[in-house]
């Protein structure tokens, strides 16, 4: 088995570049930290390299069936590349695919979401009810990024996620292709439809909400009910909420 025990090596300087979202968009590479987010990408997606701290790791043998160089580093090593303070034993580097979405089904876009941990959860709840696919704008955070991909818990790798520079033009493709846009709105109404087929969930931006020329786009507005003293919820539990309200039918 390869190792790399200084941090000063240029593959480990490489790695280390993939924290912020030039060195992403420039390799093409992403990492997924942890047991759980490495074995989903190799299971699921297309693993480069899986470095790891412990030479008998049950990951090993298969990222080396699957082709995927395996790299034993120091611990010192693992702590350079990883977003995280608590310590790791295994990270996945991970070949990013364009996403994109199949024609029908039910469906979560997200415009301008800022947060990262926000896509992520989006993303693992969107896997959850058995989403179609992710739509998200060209301002969103990165659904790549180490954060977001820790949030999602391996659905980044389970689920079409497109990136739309136009997306309203996207939208309205959607549309076009017979699939009914559904925007989380203060000014909606709090009955849901009653045909749930072929529904896209729409997110607006945690501060500024969804923008007026998308909320134009929609066949529904819909409100999410506080009954408390806040003014709103968070994105992704908004957006939790009104998926499995459309899966369910309620």
């Amino acid at each position: 088995m390869e190792q790399i025990t200084s941090t000063k090596n240029e593959y480990i300087k490489l790695l280390r570049s993939l924290k912020q979202k030039k060195g992403r968009e420039e390799t093409g590479l992403f990492l997924a930290e942890s047991d759980k987010c490495a074995a989903e990408a190799l299971r699921y997606a297309k693993v480069q390299t899986l470095l790891t701290t412990l030479p008998e790791h049950p990951l090993a043998r298969q990222a080396e069936q699957s082709n995927a160089r395996v790299v034993l580093v120091s611990q010192a090593v693992m702590e350079a590349v990883s977003d995280v303070k608590t310590q790791q034993s295994v990270m996945a580097v991970v070949q990013k695919q364009q996403g994109s979405l199949p024609q029908k089904g039910l469906f979560v876009a997200l415009e301008d979401v800022a947060d990262p941990q926000n896509v992520g959860t989006i993303l693992r709840t969107a896997d959850a009810v058995g989403a179609a696919g992710v739509l998200l704008s060209g301002k969103c955070a990165d659904y790549t990024s180490p954060k977001a991909v820790r949030a999602a818990m391996g659905s980044t790798f389970h689920l079409p996620v497109e990136v739309a520079e136009d997306f309203e033009g996207r939208l309205s493709a959607l549309k076009k292709a017979g699939v009914r846009l559904l925007g989380g709105h203060l000014k909606g109404v709090e009955a849901m439809p009653g045909e749930r087929e072929n529904l896209c969930v729409i997110i607006g931006n945690e501060a500024r909400g969804m923008s007026e020329s998308a909320a134009r786009l929609c066949d529904y507005l819909v409100k999410i009910p506080i009954y408390g003293k806040a003014e709103s919820l968070n994105a992704a539990v908004a957006a939790g909420v009104l998926l499995y309200r459309c899966k369910e039918g309620r």
